[in-house]
């Protein structure tokens, strides 16, 4: 199992970079942010830097760390331009950028930014669906090749240049999402799936594992090459089983589940329920699992709790 750390409740450009270079301190796998242009939900009026400049500008401060998005947002950018920008990326890294692309979902950033023109909003969910394996295509095309053209539905691409290529002579792409569409997508057109597991947990990967696996048997894929990834920023780490208890009644309190679902599913709990939990994810077949343990809002804690996980449960695995 590989662990990546999640970035983004650094807040600023100098928490983020604390929180990336303490990461690779510690021997984490890579550090990772999400890519989107305001905050989530009731947090849309924070401070929330753009994701690709502000990766750019941390990446080339690290050296072995890997590093990417969490989830790229497909109709942010023109996917030919996404493709010569993750080629930057990968230059500027030297190699160790990894491409994770999902096909979007806030309504206030579309409605906000006019993400679709004219005051459209959100695109039905099939459309963001063709167009993000329009762009899965495009990608692999550009990856590959200097000079790529291609034509479907929604881009006409003519001569599209993309030279230098990336570093990496196969730079995996990993579609983010869970929905029966996103799977297909990611067993046809990708090289993994990168599961959200906030607020389910080991549950949202077995729900997972129930449309990967046909998917992977239709296409004759296994998951020895097929990276399946999670991703959980509700990491909590106790000291004691009773504080883990206390917790998951009032998450089990406000969600209406039964505390038992809570307490077996949710990446929460002693080092050594964690340890357990994420074991039986390696068990479900993922390979990477990036990571954010609250709390949030006070860096100096968020690097003792980043700390506290490496030595309590990455060690001990």
């Amino acid at each position: 199992m590989r662990f990546g750390y999640f970035i983004r409740p650094g807040v600023t450009y100098k928490g983020m970079l604390t929180i990336a270079k303490k990461a690779e301190e510690l021997g984490y796998h890579g550090i990772y942010l999400n890519d989107h242009v305001m905050g989530l939900m009731n947090e849309a009026k924070m401070p929330f830097l753009e994701a690709t400049t502000t990766l750019a500008a941390i990446g080339v401060k690290t050296s072995r760390v890997r590093l990417g998005h969490i989830t790229l947002f497909n109709q942010l950018r023109n996917p030919a331009l996404l493709a010569k920008t993750v080629t930057t990326l990968d230059h500027l890294f030297e190699g160790r950028y990894d491409v994770i692309l999902g096909a979007g979902w806030m309504r206030q950033e579309y409605e906000g930014y006019d993400l679709t023109g004219d005051g459209k909003g959100v695109p039905e969910g099939y459309v963001r669906a063709d167009q993000l394996r329009e762009t899965l295509k495009i990608l692999q095309g550009m990856l590959t090749n200097p000079e790529f053209s291609y034509t479907s539905r929604y881009w006409k691409l003519v001569n599209a240049y993309n030279y230098p290529q990336p570093v990496q002579q196969h730079m995996p792409i990993i579609v983010g999402g869970s929905k029966p569409r996103l799977v297909k997508l990611a067993v046809k057109y990708a090289d993994g799936l990168n599961v959200l597991t906030v607020g389910g947990g080991l549950g949202s990967i077995r729900d997972a594992r129930k449309l990967l696996d046909p998917e992977l048997e239709k296409k004759g894929k296994t998951l020895d090459t097929f990276e399946l990834s999670a991703f959980d920023h509700t990491v909590w780490l106790y000291e004691t089983d009773d504080e883990h208890t206390t917790a998951a009644k009032k998450i089990a309190e406000s969600r209406k589940r039964p505390i038992e679902d809570v307490k077996s599913d949710l990446f929460m709990g002693t080092a050594e329920t964690l340890i357990d939990k994420i074991r039986t994810a390696e068990d479900l077949g993922v390979k990477l699992i990036i990571i954010y343990v609250r709390p949030t809002g006070d860096l100096e804690v968020a690097l003792e709790k980043m700390t506290a996980f490496r030595d309590e449960v990455i060690r001990r695995i």
